[in-house]
């Protein structure tokens, strides 16, 4: 049975405030008045208007023993009944009083028209809803607008348990009968056909993605493989209803082979066909999910790598720094390098001027002695000032050196130029080349679809696909002449996939990279879908008319 609790069916609340007393069940002076001429004792109006204001609220004439004491005690109250009054009436009398509250609220009492209103409007419902509480609650509704007092609650539950279990054995039916004797026994087959973990492969059905690896995707991969091999069950499920085949394949995985095999065949066939249906939805929903985490999983170790590469440029910033320091020194007046060679150039015109005083007929003994009281401290001045400049000189190319040359300095500046900015583009194919051929795959095995009019992301996919076996770069325009559009990428992209020495021609490995980047985001915002799946399914298709 039902619980009632689950369904709209109108009852007493467990706590009723004292606004909703007032509100819902206080007799009016004409409601009493009314009460009391057709009543011959307390015990019997105290029952009238019980039933009129119950009735009132719930469109119901609930049992004396089942409205709450508090309301009582209320209705007492308000029309000074004496304490301790109980609600009486006999049978015979308890149907007059509802006779003639149906007669001052103008509901009608047709049991058979309110039986058969319920029955005709679940027996059209339960086509696509399969829970009793959904069913009971469509035909409260329908019997309320029809202006009729609603019946038992256990009448509506054995009404709404009737109605589903003809329907569902209905379109059980019908699914049996869609099948082939060959699909029947292949199906049947997973009950009882071991796995090579010694589980049955209906158990397999049942599985779901792991982590977004490599081998895992050749995994889920091959798992797609294998539950499509079952059959086209979207042939075999046309016409029933999303919210049927999702109870039914719920029913099926929460029943173990065992249980499944003491159903009845035909249920038991359109159970597996549901799960298998459903099995097929979630594996190219776990496949795409996988795509996508392994996508982002990517990103996230480029733009780390990139991370790391601004880490080790920031000693090689500094070194280039400091060289660039040890050159302003060498070009400033102020530096003493500049100081050093600006006295050795005094010095060496201090003794050019010595050596022109010295007469031409001076003998050797008269140069020696010149040299040697004034010339040789300002040589050894001089000479100490140009080991000081040479020294200075000679500092910035050691600095170089150390570095590994002028070559190996220039390469440097080069790799701070390229990974200037956040320019994590040109590092993410690195991360994705193992999964090259793996991605390649997956999107062959999945039907993409775009959901609007914007092909650019998987005409460029096909373009990638199609030259996927060139080396370095292929070209950039379609086989009809056509150039690929890539505006749906980023400036970084654009900038990436181009060479400025190849003109007409994208960067293959840049290319294939842009464009899984570019269809994993395009699938996580639902502006591509997959055919077949139900968390990237085209969100268009269930749009209303």
């Amino acid at each position: 049975m039902t619980s009632i609790e689950r369904t709209a069916y109108p009852r007493f609340k467990r706590l009723i405030t004292a606004h909703e007393l007032h509100l819902f069940f206080a007799p009016s002076r004409d409601e009493v008045e009314w009460a009391a001429a057709r009543t011959d004792c307390d015990e019997h109006l105290l029952a009238q208007l019980l039933a009129l204001k119950s009735y009132q609220r719930m469109g119901r004439f609930p049992k004396l023993d089942e409205i709450p004491e508090m309301v009582v005690d209320f209705v007492c109250r308000t029309v000074d009944l004496p304490e301790g009054t109980v609600a009486k009436a006999a049978n015979r009398t308890a149907e007059r009083q509802r006779t003639a509250v149906r007669q001052r609220t103008g509901l009608s009492y047709d049991k058979a028209k309110a039986r058969k209103i319920a029955e005709a409007v679940m027996r059209s419902e339960a086509v696509s809803k399969n829970r009793p509480a959904d069913l009971i609650n469509i035909a409260l509704e329908k019997v309320v607008e029809a202006g009729l007092e609603l019946p038992g609650f256990t009448t509506l539950d054995a009404l709404a348990a009737k109605v589903r279990t003809e329907v569902n054995a209905s379109i059980c039916m019908g699914i049996y009968d869609q099948l082939s004797e060959a699909h029947r026994e292949r199906l049947l087959a997973l009950l009882s056909e071991k796995d090579t973990s010694g589980t049955t492969k209906y158990n397999r059905l049942k599985q779901s993605a792991k982590a977004p690896t490599w081998s895992h995707f050749r995994a889920q991969a091959e798992h797609l493989g294998w539950v499509d091999e079952l059959g086209e069950t979207g042939v075999w499920l046309a016409g029933v209803a999303s919210g049927k085949i999702t109870d039914f394949a719920g029913e099926a995985d929460a029943a173990d082979a065992p249980g499944l095999r003491d159903y009845n065949l035909v249920k038991r066939l359109a159970l597996l066909v549901c799960l298998v249906h459903k099995t097929r939805m979630r594996a190219r929903d776990d496949l795409t999910t996988m795509f996508c985490k392994r996508i982002a999983l990517q990103v996230k170790r480029a733009k780390a790598e990139l991370e790391q590469i601004w880490e080790q440029q920031q000693a090689i910033v500094e070194a280039l720094i400091g060289n660039y320091r040890t050159v302003l020194q060498h070009i400033d007046a102020d530096s003493p390098v500049q100081a050093a060679r600006e006295k050795a150039a005094a010095l060496t015109a201090e003794i050019m001027t010595a050596v022109g005083e010295l007469d031409q007929d001076a003998g050797p003994d008269d140069v020696a002695a010149r040299l040697g009281h004034g010339l040789a401290p300002a040589l050894h001045t001089m000479a100490k000032a140009l080991r000081v400049q040479a020294g200075a000189l000679g500092a910035p190319a050691a600095a170089v050196d150390g570095f590994g040359g002028f070559e190996g300095q220039y390469e440097q500046i080069e790799k701070v130029a390229a990974h200037h900015g956040n320019y994590w583009e040109v590092l993410l194919y690195g991360h994705l080349l193992k999964d090259r051929s793996t991605m390649y795959d997956l999107t062959s095995r999945l039907e993409l679809r775009a959901t609007s009019e914007d092909n650019r992301v998987l005409d460029a996919l096909t373009h990638a696909r199609h030259h996927k076996n060139l080396r370095d770069y292929i070209p950039e325009r379609q086989e009809d002449g056509r150039p690929v559009d890539i505006s749906f990428a980023t400036l970084n992209w654009q900038k990436a996939v181009r060479d400025k020495n190849r003109p007409g021609a994208f960067v293959r490995k840049h290319f294939e990279a842009m464009v899984f980047a570019a269809l994993a985001e395009e699938l996580r915002t639902g502006d591509v879908a997959v055919a077949g799946s139900e968390e990237y399914a085209d969100w268009s298709e269930q749009l209303l008319p």
